[in-house]
């Protein structure tokens, strides 16, 4: 069953049912990359990457969205529950700590349907930190680090391999809202033995996995706008990355702080004299995420781009307003986290053209 009573967690929402300004879709798909800077991914002259400009020249582009914060695991936990708890790192044993209410819980309480779909996740459900070919991932993964989803098999087992998306596809048995996390290969992050991390001194590395994130993305949004589902009805794809690529001397340093809206501010962390450990974070500056492309696909609507800043919480913001759900935490800061309408639907204001 794709629907089912909400049981999850105290209500921390920020506020309440906004009216979207965008016709309603009866179907989302978010695909989430990983690591990639926008100007490594929309420049002209990266060979590896030509669906990916291809896509964005033909679809709606977000120009200064930003991911919230680094590492992965905050990003993902931020586009699903409005807030990063505190986390600035990948460490899957911080599940716990993030008994907060998500999108599930609000999906649920609304009885729309969800499928939250992993690439090289061994079984429905499944609460592994790494697979033994380092494929998948649970930092990749947010579903299953909430406590009111990976604890409650009901929940639990809609989070899925990803091949069975391609049947639900082939029989229209889609739900209304789909999350769909590449592998580690696939997702432009690498790590695995069959794809090396990216580093600057091998920048065939790096080319592999624009290669294969470009790929996988071509397979996946034209057999989603291929199918019944999307045929059927009014239906958008978001694709965007999690984060900025990282500067390889200094991984841990904010790289770019434009459109940071609502991103941590760390507190101080100096080098301990004794051990020579700390100082591997930006303390006392906002920690944000680095630059990346949103790229939204509908069934309906021609290019356009957007120029207004936003970020993560303004992705969860619009599956918000679509479902007609509370807004979570930060995105409910209509201040500094505006929604992706302007890419939905004509709207008049600062930032389109």
């Amino acid at each position: 069953d794709l629907q089912g009573p909400d049981h999850g967690p105290a209500s921390l929402r920020a506020a309440a049912f906004p009216t979207p300004n965008f016709a309603h879709f009866d179907h989302i798909f978010v695909i989430m990359m990983e690591n990639s800077s926008y100007s490594g991914l929309m420049s002209p002259s990266n060979p590896d990457t030509s669906y990916i400009r291809s896509l964005a020249a033909n679809a709606g582009l977000a120009t200064q969205y930003f991911g919230v914060t680094h590492t992965s695991l905050p990003n993902y936990i931020a586009a699903t529950s409005g807030r990063a708890w505190g986390s600035h790192s990948d460490d899957t044993a911080q599940a716990p700590s993030f008994n907060h209410e998500n999108l599930v819980d609000e999906l649920q309480a609304a009885h729309i349907s969800w499928g939250a779909y992993m690439q090289s996740l061994p079984k429905p459900g499944d609460t592994v930190d790494k697979t033994a070919n380092g494929l998948y991932v649970r930092k990749h993964d947010p579903f299953l680090m909430y406590p009111d989803v990976y604890t409650n098999p009901a929940r639990a087992d809609k989070v899925v391999p990803l091949h069975a998306l391609r049947t639900q596809l082939a029989t229209g048995d889609v739900p209304q809202f789909v999350w769909i996390s590449p592998n580690i290969c696939n997702d432009m992050h690498g790590g695995a033995p069959t794809c090396p991390y990216a580093s600057s001194t091998n920048p065939a590395y790096q080319a592999a996995l624009y290669r294969n994130g470009d790929t996988f993305l071509k397979t996946w949004v034209q057999r989603i706008t291929s199918s019944q589902a999307w045929r059927q009805g009014n239906s958008a794809i978001f694709v965007t990355w999690d984060e900025g690529a990282y500067n390889v001397s200094s991984p841990y340093q904010p790289l770019d702080l434009r459109g940071a809206g609502d991103s941590p501010v760390l507190p101080s962390k100096p080098v301990d004299p004794a051990t020579g450990s700390g100082g591997d974070l930006a303390g006392g500056t906002v920690y944000g995420g680095g630059h990346v492309p949103m790229i939204v696909v509908t069934s309906h609507l021609t290019h356009r781009t957007d120029t207004t800043p936003t970020n993560h919480y303004s992705l969860l913001r619009t599956i918000e307003e679509n479902f007609g759900l509370p807004l979570l935490g930060d995105a409910g800061d209509s201040v500094q986290v505006p929604s992706l309408a302007p890419l939905l639907a004509p709207v008049h204001g600062a930032g389109r053209r």
